[in-house]
């Protein structure tokens, strides 16, 4: 009897694990979309490209991760940007602008989501958002 309660907590766990691992992976597919398209404008990419390591890393085609290692961002990866936003601005103001970019961003409504955004993120886990940003949309050029 125990060995099957053991079996069942393990399987639900697993279960749980991995549904919240491809919720996690799906979210932050649907977050970065958001991001690249609405919110992060070309005048954003275009001031990322004028940073010099950034432009080195682009033209040479290397990984966008080693420039965040070496940058010492807090995160590189769209799961790891997911997490750090939904914990530091919330869920429910996650929804609220993930709304709002669906009907369309007017610049004042960008604005505000920028301010709410660096009020709620560190500097350098702006830049790190907005690295993952551009390197969505790198991918999605190649493509």
């Amino acid at each position: 009897m125990m060995k099957w309660v053991l079996v069942f907590v393990l399987l639900i766990g697993g279960i749980g694990y991995f549904g919240y691992k491809a919720l996690m992976t799906y979210g932050a597919n649907k977050l970065m979309n958001e991001v690249s398209t609405q919110i992060v404008d070309n005048k954003d990419i275009d001031k990322l490209m004028d940073d010099p390591a950034i432009q080195q890393y682009v033209e040479d085609g290397r990984d966008l991760d080693s420039l965040a290692e070496e940058k010492d961002l807090p995160f590189h990866t769209k799961e790891k940007a997911m997490k750090t936003v939904i914990n530091k601005v919330g869920l429910d103001q996650l929804k609220e602008m993930k709304n709002k970019a669906l009907d369309g961003v007017s610049p004042d409504e960008r604005r505000e989501m920028e301010a709410t955004l660096e009020e709620k993120l560190s500097a350098k886990e702006m830049e790190a958002l907005k690295l993952v940003a551009l390197k969505e949309i790198k991918k999605r050029q190649s493509q």
